[in-house]
């Protein structure tokens, strides 16, 4: 398994646990972290660019979006 892959299936990880505990720990969050209900925009922003972060890093490891070509 690539590094890629890991880190790919960490931001998904992260991101799945943010959105089941409805809590959304990230840097520079208040004390308690994000909630879902009182600061939407805190919590739904990073968590849904993780899920993406997370789910292009899976894709380029599985070699189904090629990285960028090296001249």
């Amino acid at each position: 398994m690539s590094a890629l892959m890991l880190i790919g299936l960490g931001a998904i990880g992260w991101s799945s646990y943010s959105l089941f505990a409805g809590k959304g720990y990230y840097k520079g969050c208040p004390p308690g972290g994000y909630d879902r209900e009182r600061d939407p925009f805190g919590f739904w922003a990073p968590t849904i660019i993780i899920f993406c972060v997370g789910l292009f890093a899976i894709l380029v490891s599985l070699k189904l979006i090629p990285p960028h070509p090296r001249q």
